[in-house]
């Protein structure tokens, strides 16, 4: 598990690495996390805000709990704005660049290998275990970037704009029709507001049909 060190509650996203094999893992919405190392491996731990975390992977322990420290900034004054999905999404895919772009290797790849060197072809053929670690990786990646692209575009300051709703009522609204990656990519602005008008007059009448007898 990865945490907080002065709350020690469990930090999501926190970027696992082992520095050996170079395969990594992002912990869970929970702070828990899985990686294969042996003995004597390094382990990176890393997330924006936290100061970066070295750790070598114990002989005995097949568990190791990692507790992170805040990182501290004096800063100037700044002009605060809002959010940029687009940079955010940049800076993310600059960061993990190799993973997000790892390709897994077709019949083509292997074709071109063969004739000159058989042993890789061969490993393409049968997957290892840090092939599967870095396509997992890849996912993840993936998963999480379309999720906060839905968070970014059905937010919670639209939806309480135009449903009227105060949290917790607001929280259970938006998590019961929260709208998938596929239409939020292809929808206007107009259409994600209709889709929130819409969702809300099924919400009230649901409402409405529980208090009857």
């Amino acid at each position: 598990m990865v945490a907080d060190q002065e709350t020690k509650t469990g930090l999501p996203f926190v970027s696992v690495v082992n520095k050996r094999t170079m395969t990594g893992t992002l912990s869970n919405e929970s702070g828990r996390y899985y990686i294969e190392a042996y003995p004597g491996d390094t382990l990176e731990f890393s997330m924006l805000s936290y100061a970066t975390k070295v750790l070598i992977t114990p002989g005995l322990s097949s568990s190791l709990n990692v507790y992170m420290e805040k990182r501290l900034f004096e800063l100037q004054g700044v002009n605060v704005r809002g959010r940029n999905y687009r940079n955010d999404s940049m800076a993310l895919r600059d960061e993990y660049g190799r993973y997000f772009n790892y390709k897994k290797p077709g019949a083509v790849d292997v074709l071109k290998t063969l004739p000159a060197n058989p042993i890789t072809a061969l490993t393409y053929l049968v997957p290892s275990k840090v092939r599967k670690r870095k396509e997992q990786f890849h996912e993840q990646l993936l998963y999480w970037e379309k999720e906060k692209y839905i968070d970014y575009r059905y937010s919670p300051e639209l939806v309480e704009k135009m449903t009227k709703l105060q949290s917790p009522e607001l929280d259970s609204f938006m998590y019961k029709y929260r709208p998938g990656y596929q239409f939020l990519n292809s929808a206007s602005e107009y259409d994600l507001m209709l889709y929130i008008k819409q969702s809300f007059e099924a919400y009230q009448k649901e409402k409405v049909a529980r208090k009857e007898p």
